[in-house]
């Protein structure tokens, strides 16, 4: 009798042993996981374009103020332009900011036959929340009307005004890669002529621009100086050449601070 005690005891003891065991592996290795994990990182990836900016600093900016904090890991674009950022779940609606760099940063442009350097910095931003994310000079003046007091736009009206102020051939063109849909598109490679005079202008006036140290309100003035001064139709003019845009659109500091 006294055998089968011990018999039924250590049968019992090797079963709690072996739940006990299977309950604290959810992790021990590093290959596990529960319901107590955190959640995965996500991703998000796309491309720069003014034409493609090689070298480009890209970050999400979760607070929108279109400067990267300690606490806001960074990507350097490939030489298409492109790049990745980890992209946590709590931050799918943050912006995602590009600074492309005076004197390091290339811009490719004509299928990539033609590079040069830029002259000034040049911050452009996207508050587009696909996983794939286009930021140019388009995606930053829908982000002006969102985020201006002035306008107030909806994601979709700051979309729209986009496209009908620069004749884009559809309300996605501003999302899209449109160096890319180039080719023998005449719309696409108005799009990239158009971009390239706008991020000239972007990065000249926003560099000229002592009026605060504020990104956010250099950017808000900028393009609120492109619309009083330059009128943004004038981006669409073959006329415009880039290098030559502050002879032609000489900075007024006054206009710019008001």
């Amino acid at each position: 009798m006294n055998y089968f005690k011990q018999l039924i005891l250590g049968t019992v003891t090797i079963l709690l042993l072996f739940m006990l065991s299977a309950c604290g592996s959810s992790s021990s290795d590093g290959s596990g996981s529960s319901s107590t994990d955190p959640t995965t990182d996500s991703t998000v990836s796309g491309v720069v374009i003014d034409g493609y900016l090689q070298d480009a600093e890209v970050f999400l900016d979760c607070n929108n103020n279109l400067e990267r904090d300690l606490d806001e890991s960074s990507y350097r674009t490939g030489e298409d332009g492109s790049y990745t950022l980890d992209l946590p779940d709590n931050a799918s609606q943050c912006a995602v900011v590009a600074v492309g760099i005076a004197g390091q940063t290339w811009e490719h442009f004509d299928n990539g036959s033609s590079s040069e350097q830029l002259k000034d910095n040049l911050t452009m931003v996207s508050v587009d929340n696909g996983s794939y994310r286009v930021i140019s000079p388009f995606t930053s003046l829908h982000w002006y009307y969102m985020n201006n007091d002035n306008y107030s736009m909806t994601f979709e009206e700051a979309r729209n005004q986009v496209r009908q102020e620069l004749g884009l051939p559809s309300g996605n063109a501003v999302f899209e890669d449109f160096v890319a849909r180039a080719g023998d598109n005449n719309s696409y490679q108005n799009m990239v002529q158009t971009s390239l005079r706008m991020g000239e202008y972007m990065g000249y006036y926003c560099s000229q621009d002592n009026s605060t140290d504020n990104m956010t309100v250099k950017m808000r003035n900028t393009f609120r100086y492109m619309h009083q001064n330059v009128g943004m139709d004038n981006f669409t003019d073959n006329n415009i050449q880039p290098g030559r845009m502050d002879e032609r659109f000489p900075v007024r500091m006054g206009n710019m601070q008001q």
